[in-house]
This record gives structure tokens, C-alpha cells and sequence, in this order.
């Protein structure tokens, strides 16, 4: 039950092309920050778009699949849409999180916490160095995928992120691109 969170957030598909258009008339990030702005700007956008597909996959899956008949390809285009989701989602956090620092701030999760943001960050990393720990002989031969879908959401061999938690950060990175989107409304002094 992954739920549609398009309406919560109507502005996605246009969050670049408003930050750009904000850019030119209203104010800029500055040097460093305009570089953490457009990439978590980008990040988010895909994500959210990337959720959306899954979804919209997954149901597909679900409704084509039958036990005799599992609908194979229809299910591996939704894990690769959930698995780009996920990637994004950690790359809109490490530049949050480089831009927190910079800030002094807290970041987004303590590893280990086991938050469902610092589970998403996990999977991520599970997909992202699935290659790699193949080849490091480090899987067993019956681990044939990184990622895999449950019921209730998203699992690796030791993380899992259940669709609403999913919707949660996606709908929360959806929030901060929003606010990106015009660096007069996001500013912090000396930022624009």
C-alpha cells in the first residue's frame, strides 16, 4: 500500500524549472549553496517522479502476476524504479547532511538509529555495492538480487522500509525541495 502523495505536493514536476526561473528573478543561492540546492532540487524530483513509477509498477505487477504466471518483467521495472528511488533519496540526504554540517547542524540520522530514514540510506547501500560484494564473494548464491519486494514495502537481507515510511521521506525530501525551489523563501543570512 504505497500511497500517492502527488496532490500533497502538485509543484514536483517543476521544482528545477521554478528554481531557475526564482534564480533569475528573485535571488540566488550563493557559492556553495547553490550547489547543494540544485543537486537536492534534481535528487528530489527524480525520487519523487521514481516513487510514483514504482507505484504505479508495482500495481501493474500485482494485477498481471498470477502464480503460475508471475509477471517477471513486470516486477523487476518496479524494483528498478523503487531501487532509483532509493539511490536518489541518499544522495538528496549526503547533501543535506554536507550541507548541515557546514551549518552546524544535526544530521538527518545517526547511523544505526533505525529510523526509516537511516533504513532507506541502507538499502541504498545495499543496491548501490551489490556489484561489488558479489564479486568480494560476500553473498550467498541464493542472494540473486539486492533488493526485493514484501507486502508492506522494501527489503535487503538486513534492512527493510515499509511503503508508508517510503511515502514519509519522499513526501518530507518533497517538502525541502519546495522550499529550494525559491532561495528567497529557503535563504538563511548570507546564503542569498
Amino acid at each position: 500500500d504505497a500511497p500517492d502523495i502527488t496532490e500533497a505536493h502538485p509543484e514536483a514536476p517543476h521544482w528545477l524549472a521554478n528554481h531557475f526561473l526564482n534564480s533569475a528573478f528573485r535571488g540566488t543561492f550563493k557559492n556553495k549553496y547553490r550547489q547543494y540546492a540544485v543537486n537536492q532540487i534534481f535528487r528530489a524530483q527524480v525520487a519523487f517522479a521514481d516513487y510514483h513509477e514504482a507505484r504505479s509498477l508495482t500495481a501493474e505487477y500485482l494485477a498481471k502476476g498470477k502464480p503460475d504466471n508471475p509477471a517477471i518483467r513486470a516486477y523487476f521495472r518496479a524494483l528498478a524504479r523503487w531501487e532509483s528511488c532509493l539511490l536518489n533519496l541518499q544522495i538528496f540526504i549526503d547533501v543535506m547532511n554536507k550541507m548541515k554540517k557546514d551549518l552546524k547542524d544535526e544530521p538527518v540520522f545517526i547511523e544505526g538509529d533505525g529510523t526509516p530514514d537511516q533504513r532507506a540510506y541502507a538499502l541504498a547501500n545495499t543496491v548501490k555495492h551489490f556489484g561489488s560484494e558479489i564479486f568480494a564473494d560476500r553473498h550467498a548464491e541464493t542472494d540473486t538480487i539486492p533488493l526485493w519486494l514484501t507486502n508492506t514495502g522494501l527489503k535487503t537481507r538486513t534492512q527493510e522500509v515499509t511503503y508508508i515510511e517510503l511515502a514519509r521521506l519522499v513526501s518530507e525530501v518533497a517538502t525541502a525541495a519546495n522550499e529550494l525551489q525559491d532561495p528567497r523563501l529557503f535563504a538563511r543570512p548570507g546564503d542569498a
